[in-house]
C-alpha cells in the first residue's frame, strides 16, 4: 500500500494559500485528503503523463495530471509535479518525492506556478536555482539520505 505524507514545509505552504486565497486553500486541502484516502489515485502519482490535459483527460475521469520535474530528475532526484484540473486551483502545483522502496509519496511543496517565460515573475518556475526549488531539493536530500 502507498502512503501519502505531507511534509511540514508543504503544510506551511497550504497555510499560506489559506491566508491569501481561502477558497483555493480549502479546495487544495480537500483534494489532499482525497489523495491520502485513495490508493488508486496514489498509484497514478508515479505514472508519467497520467491524466492528459484538462480539455482531454486520459482517462476521462482523471482529475489531475502528473509529470517528472525534469531538471530535478536530470540531477538524480525522484521529484514529480501534479496539476489539478480544477479551475479554482489550476495555477498551483504539488511537488512531491516518490520513494519506491518505501512506497511513499511525500508532498514537499504547494507552489503557485509562474507564467511560462514571464519576466519578473517571482512564482515557482521549476528552475533549480529558484528559492522554492532550493528548499524542495534540500528537503528531498534529507529524505533520500535518510537523515
Amino acid at each position: 500500500m502507498y502512503e501519502f505524507i505531507i511534509h511540514d514545509d508543504a503544510t506551511g505552504d497550504l497555510q499560506d494559500v489559506l491566508r491569501t486565497n481561502r477558497a483555493a486553500g480549502l479546495r487544495l486541502a480537500k483534494l489532499l485528503q482525497q489523495l491520502q484516502a485513495d490508493q488508486d489515485l496514489l498509484d497514478r502519482l508515479s505514472q508519467r503523463d497520467y491524466g492528459g490535459s484538462p480539455a482531454r483527460p486520459r482517462p476521462r475521469n482523471a482529475i489531475f495530471n502528473t509529470g517528472f520535474w525534469v531538471a530535478a530528475q536530470d540531477n538524480g532526484m525522484n521529484l514529480w509535479r501534479l496539476r489539478y484540473f480544477d479551475e479554482l486551483v489550476e495555477g498551483y502545483r504539488l511537488i512531491y518525492a516518490f520513494l519506491p522502496p518505501e512506497d511513499q509519496y511525500i508532498l514537499l511543496a504547494i507552489a503557485e506556478k509562474a507564467e511560462y517565460q514571464a519576466e519578473n515573475d517571482e512564482r515557482f518556475n521549476y528552475e533549480l536555482s529558484h528559492p522554492l526549488s532550493v528548499r524542495i531539493t534540500a528537503a528531498y536530500r534529507v529524505l533520500a539520505d535518510g537523515d
